[in-house]
């Protein structure tokens, strides 16, 4: 264990005195952070969508008791602010609204409607699309909901039959409005709260340099190789595994720290706020440092010089950073693709911390992370058993 700790410290050693690696991982990342955080600021703000009112054209030919439930609907207030009704003498009139730009939007509804619906008979209205299509799902929007009154008159006419709903007098409560809201807005799964900019390309950046952590201890064991330095640290009374275990503790500690510098300098001198939920934070930054690490001792078994580690490296975690959102927030088949990257798994896992996230929902992501991680590890110390680190 003592030649463990002092090849890690060696390899520690070592590194601090390679300003070019520092430079990369220390602050190319937060300057990365500070950029995409900034410019891309707007792309993250949720705004409120102006909706403007619909002009619609209503033709009402029925003067059954189902007129009086319709007119409260469409007289509401609410529905002024999204509705803007006119009406017409006839369905000739109505088209040629549309056709003028006069109106948005057409509504017909025909004599004989309110009786067939009350007697639980087919009954029908139209509706008249006009050239806007944003405009004509707002209405067709407004309009579900009394449609949905109409379909449950209809359906109780069927079910306990047109004298017992004829009984009864139209409820217009639904349309004069009720006394308490029902509906509240709100956000899915985060409590209210929204990621930054910042926030989100502090966890990406996060996560694909520690990731690039991994290409330094790769091709710290590659050049071993290379400058046939190799058989000398052979022939010193330590053993491979121990050469290879060391490198890959001291890297794993820089990964580390590189972290915790990364976490802290975005929380003090940026503003991010990265949760209420360290053992989360550390157990992501613990199975991305066991990822880096995994890829780390694949690369060096299989690529034979530094400019195959550094390409392939370089390929790999830009295709998982791309695939996984870590650019762009990304949507349909790329994020499905995404989901088999250990990126997509430690950023979902820190940002759903951040908003404060459902426990369950957090551990599910962690948990499929260190699955992640544990496979690699499994793959890369089954392949060293087999390829072995030698020159």
């Amino acid at each position: 264990m003592r030649v463990l700790w002092t090849v890690a410290g060696y390899e520690l050693l070592r590194l601090s005195r390679i300003k070019v690696v520092m430079l990369v991982l220390f602050l190319l990342p937060l300057l990365l952070i500070f950029i995409l955080g900034a410019a891309l600021s707007k792309e993250f703000k949720a705004e409120d969508v102006k909706i403007t009112p619909v002009k619609v054209a209503v033709v009402n030919q029925d003067q059954s008791r189902w007129s009086g439930p319709l007119k409260a609907y469409l007289d509401h207030p609410k529905t002024k602010e999204i509705l803007q009704t006119q009406e017409a003498p006839s369905r000739e009139e109505a088209v040629r609204a549309l056709q003028e730009g006069r109106a948005e939007y057409g509504l017909i509804v025909p004599e004989g409607f309110g009786e067939a619906l009350l007697q639980g008979k087919p009954a029908s209205w139209e509706l008249i699309a006009g050239k806007d299509r944003g405009q004509n799902l707002i209405a067709e929007t407004a309009l579900e909901s009394c449609l949905a009154y109409a379909n449950s008159i209809q359906a109780a006419a069927l079910t306990l039959g047109p004298q017992a709903v004829m009984t009864h007098p139209a409820d217009t409560s639904v349309y004069t409005g009720v006394s308490e809201s029902f509906i509240t807005k709100g956000k899915l799964g985060n409590e209210g709260k929204e990621y930054t900019a910042l926030q989100y390309y502090a966890v990406s950046m996060l996560v694909m340099f520690m990731l690039y952590a991994g290409m330094t201890a790769s091709i710290s064991l590659v050049n071993e190789r290379e400058d046939h330095t190799l058989f000398r640290l052979g022939s010193m009374p330590v053993t491979m595994d121990q050469i290879m275990c060391g490198k890959m503790l001291g890297n794993g500690l820089l990964t580390l720290f590189q972290a915790f510098v990364i976490i802290g300098v975005t929380h003090f001198a940026y503003g991010v706020n990265w949760g209420n939920r360290p053992a989360i934070l550390l157990a992501v930054c613990l199975a991305v440092t066991l990822a880096s690490m995994a890829l780390a001792m694949l690369s060096s078994l299989y690529c034979r010089n530094i400019k195959s580690v550094t390409m392939a490296f370089q390929i790999v975690i830009m295709l998982m950073t791309f695939f996984s959102g870590g650019f762009v927030p990304q949507v349909g088949a790329l994020e499905r693709i995404g989901q088999f990257t250990v990126n997509y798994w430690a950023m979902q896992s820190i940002l759903q911390s951040m908003l404060d996230g459902s426990p369950q929902l957090v551990l599910h992501h962690v948990t499929v992370l260190a699955a992640i991680a544990a496979a690699l590890a499994a793959v890369a110390f089954a392949a060293y058993r087999k390829v072995g680190y030698r020159e």
